[in-house]
């Protein structure tokens, strides 16, 4: 890590709410591959643990805390004194292999373990470019980044760089935004330490993991509802973009009452048909008698330009505005004979004060999305979508 700062700027925001709110509360995340190939192997596993371990050094420097202060007032400096303290501790990750495919644990404090899952993620994308998949080369990338961004600014396309995840390399997502950087229609990057470097905005709200926690601390049903409203005591209308599809779009729009969405500057999709999501918000809005083209829509989906430019032009139509979040497709495209990953880390318990395991699950608009422990998912695809249950939730005391 080059940096502490090498990170999304979603996940500070959230570990400093966590910090306010849930210091005490201990979680674990999993690791998933969507597409795995099982040709992961001892060697790349070796190489992966060396830049874990390796972690353990990064620390928020004084000149990098400077800008953080000023940059993100909304953020206190007793969080920055925090981080300026804190460190990684690679005792908290678990890998391994079984039959060629990662298996990867985090388990601890949430306010401590909250910080691993991008950087371990591009750590993960890394080292199987570096050590498994080694059939591409940089070799014209700066001219396609370039092209990319010329025709997502002829379009108007008002976006931002989210490839910290799965990103080839840094370089790659360095790459984005030193090429983007004056483009106006460029609003500036996820990754922080980038956005310090190159003296763009930094960008980002909350993860799915905030409204999952929030499902086991206060009410499966109305998590949404109660993630929403503990985001707003803390950060009083600042970081204002509600994210609505973790356990489904419509079991969010039960919760988004005219209060919530009136507080929240946007929502941004991130799974299933952008256009049926987009004609579900703008009735939403129409319903609380809020002025949807008052509330830009944001997507964040695995778009790339075609998507983009295609969507840009939809919402244009109809008089709204939108901006978008563009990840995989710019920091990591080098084509069909190496793609990228498809890979993701979430959070899958928590373990409330009694000792209780409670599994917390992602239900997402896409099904192959869907994440957390089987009977998990059916109890909350019942309480949410009205599905029949097959199975039994088992809770057990943590151990």
């Amino acid at each position: 890590m080059r940096s502490i700062l090498d990170n999304d700027l979603y996940k500070f925001s959230m570990q400093n709410a966590v910090l306010r709110l849930y210091p005490d509360i201990v979680v674990k995340y999993r690791f998933t591959d969507r597409a795995p190939k099982g040709n992961w192997t001892k060697e790349a596993l070796r190489a992966l643990k060396r830049k874990i371990k390796a972690a353990e050094k990064a620390k928020l420097s004084l000149v990098e805390r400077i800008w953080c202060e000023k940059n993100m007032p909304w953020i206190n400096r007793g969080y920055w004194e925090y981080l300026a303290n804190y460190r990684f501790n690679s005792k908290e990750v678990k890998v391994g292999l079984h039959k060629g495919k990662l298996q990867v644990e985090i388990a601890g404090l949430w306010c401590r373990t909250i910080l691993w899952e991008v950087p371990l993620l591009a750590m993960i994308s890394e080292t199987y470019y570096e050590e498994i998949d080694t059939n591409w080369t940089d070799d014209g990338q700066d001219e396609l980044m370039l092209e990319k961004s010329r025709r997502l600014t002829e379009a108007n396309v008002i976006w931002g760089d989210f490839g910290t995840r799965r990103r080839r390399h840094f370089e790659a997502q360095e790459r984005v935004v030193r090429i983007c950087q004056h483009n106006p229609n460029f609003t500036g990057t996820s990754n922080v330490y980038l956005a310090m470097k190159y003296g763009v905005k930094a960008l980002g709200t909350m993860a799915h993991e905030w409204i999952m926690a929030h499902s086991a601390l206060f009410s499966l049903r109305h998590a949404n509802r109660f993630a929403l409203r503990a985001w707003m005591d803390v950060y009083q209308g600042a970081l204002g973009v509600a994210l609505p599809d973790t356990f489904g779009t419509d079991a969010f729009l039960r919760d988004f009452d005219k209060l919530l969405a009136s507080q929240f500057d946007s929502v941004r999709h991130d799974s299933a048909d952008p256009y049926i999501w987009a004609e579900k918000m703008i009735a939403h809005y129409g319903k609380l008698g809020i002025n949807w083209v008052t509330k830009p829509l944001g997507f964040t989906d695995g778009n790339d330009v075609d998507s983009a430019i295609a969507i840009k032009l939809w919402v244009a139509e109809k008089g709204g505005k939108c901006w978008f979040g563009i990840g995989t497709s710019m920091s990591n495209d080098y084509g069909a004979q190496s793609p990228a990953l498809k890979i993701v880390i979430k959070l899958a318990e928590v373990i409330d004060h009694s000792g209780i395991v409670v599994p917390v699950v992602k239900l997402s608009d896409s099904p192959e999305k869907a994440s957390g422990d089987p009977d998990a998912v059916e109890v909350a695809l019942w309480t949410h979508h009205g599905r029949p249950i097959d199975g039994t939730l088992k809770l057990k005391k943590a151990a």
